[in-house]
C-alpha cells in the first residue's frame, strides 16, 4: 500500500513564496547594478538595486528561520554554487556601499589617493552582482532529481529574467533615467522576447522529455499554477510591456511594474513546478538523472523488481 501511494510524482514543497521573492529581489537588484554599470546610469540606481537586494535578503533569513544557518552557507566555496551566491551577497552589499559612498561628496574624505581604491570596491561590487544574478540558475540546475531545473538551459534562462526584472526596476524609476530611457526600453523589449521564446524552448523539451519534466511543464500550462504562468509571467509580465515600451514609453513606470509582476511569478512558478520521484519508490544506486522517464516505465521498472524478489524468495 505504502508503495503505490508513493509511486507518482511529487512537487517539492520546500521552497516558495519565501525563496521566490528572494531570488526575484536578489537577481532584478543585481542586474539594475550592472545596467547602473553599463549605461551610466544616475546614482540612484545603484543606490536602488542595493536596497532591492538587502531587503531580499530579510526574505531570505525569515525562510531560513536562522541567521547562523546563512552563514554556514559560506562553508562549502569550493563545490556549492549556493555558498558562491551567499559570498557574492556578502561583497557586493559591503563593497556597493562604500563604492556609492566613493562616489557622493564625501569620496575625498574617504578615499584622500584620489579614488583608486574606490574603484577597486566598484569592480568587486559588479563582478558580485553578476555572480548574484547567475548563481541561482546554476544552483537549481545541478538539482539532478527535478528534471525541470536540470538542463544546460535553465541558468541562461534564469539570468535573462533577472535581466528582465532589472529593466522593470529601472523603467519603474523612470522619473531618474532622463536621456537614458530609449536604451532601457529597448533592452527591455529585446530580453522580453529572448526569455519569451528560450523559455517556451525549454517548456518543449521537458515535455518531448516525458515524465516528471512533462508533469512539470503540465502544472505550469495546464495545472494549478496555470493562473499565475499564462496570467502574471505571460500577459501581465511579458506581453502587456512589449507593447507599452514599442508603443508609448510615456507609460515606462506601468511597464516597469508589469515585468516586475512577470519576473516575480516566474520565480515562483518554476520553484513549485519542481517535480521529483519520491525517494522511497527509488532502487538503491539508481541514476537520477534517469528519472525523465515516463510513470509507465516507472511502473513496468518497479514491478519486475518486485517479481524478481518474490522468485528470489521462493
Amino acid at each position: 500500500m505504502a508503495q503505490g501511494f508513493n509511486m507518482g510524482f511529487r512537487s517539492q514543497r520546500e521552497w516558495g513564496w519565501l525563496l521566490a521573492i528572494w531570488i526575484f529581489l536578489s537577481g532584478s537588484g543585481s542586474g539594475l547594478f550592472l545596467l547602473y554599470v553599463f549605461y551610466s546610469l544616475p546614482l540612484q540606481f545603484a543606490m536602488l538595486s542595493l536596497g532591492a537586494v538587502i531587503l531580499g535578503g530579510a526574505a531570505l533569513l525569515l525562510e531560513l528561520g536562522s541567521p547562523l544557518r546563512a552563514w554556514l552557507s559560506l562553508s562549502r566555496l569550493g563545490t556549492s554554487w549556493l555558498s558562491r551566491g551567499a559570498l557574492s551577497v556578502v561583497l557586493f552589499v559591503i563593497c556597493g556601499v562604500l563604492s556609492i559612498a566613493s562616489a557622493s561628496s564625501v569620496a575625498d574624505f574617504l578615499w584622500p589617493d584620489g579614488g583608486a581604491i574606490g574603484k577597486g570596491l566598484f569592480g568587486i561590487a559588479a563582478l558580485s552582482a553578476l555572480m548574484i544574478t547567475l548563481y541561482p540558475g546554476f544552483f537549481l540546475a545541478r538539482n539532478r532529481s527535478i528534471p525541470f531545473w536540470n538542463t544546460a538551459l535553465f541558468p541562461v534562462i534564469s539570468f535573462g529574467f533577472a535581466i528582465m526584472g532589472a529593466s522593470g526596476l529601472a523603467l519603474l524609476a523612470s522619473v531618474w533615467l532622463g536621456e537614458g530611457m530609449n536604451a532601457i526600453a529597448s533592452l527591455a523589449a529585446i530580453v522580453i522576447v529572448l526569455d519569451f521564446f528560450l523559455f517556451g524552448i525549454h517548456l518543449i523539451s521537458m515535455w518531448r522529455a516525458g515524465g516528471a519534466a512533462r508533469e512539470s511543464v503540465r502544472l505550469l500550462t495546464g495545472g494549478p499554477l496555470n493562473w499565475a504562468f499564462w496570467g502574471g509571467v505571460v500577459l501581465v509580465g511579458m506581453l502587456v510591456p512589449l507593447v507599452i515600451v514599442l508603443g508609448t514609453r510615456s507609460a515606462a513606470a506601468l511597464a516597469g511594474a508589469c515585468i516586475l509582476i512577470g519576473a516575480f511569478f516566474f520565480r515562483y512558478c518554476t520553484l513549485k513546478a519542481g517535480v521529483y520521484v519520491p525517494a522511497a519508490v527509488l532502487p538503491e544506486g539508481m541514476d537520477m538523472s534517469r528519472l525523465k522517464r515516463t510513470s509507465a516505465d516507472l511502473m513496468r521498472e518497479y514491478a519486475g523488481m518486485a517479481t524478481g524478489n518474490a522468485n528470489r524468495r521462493g
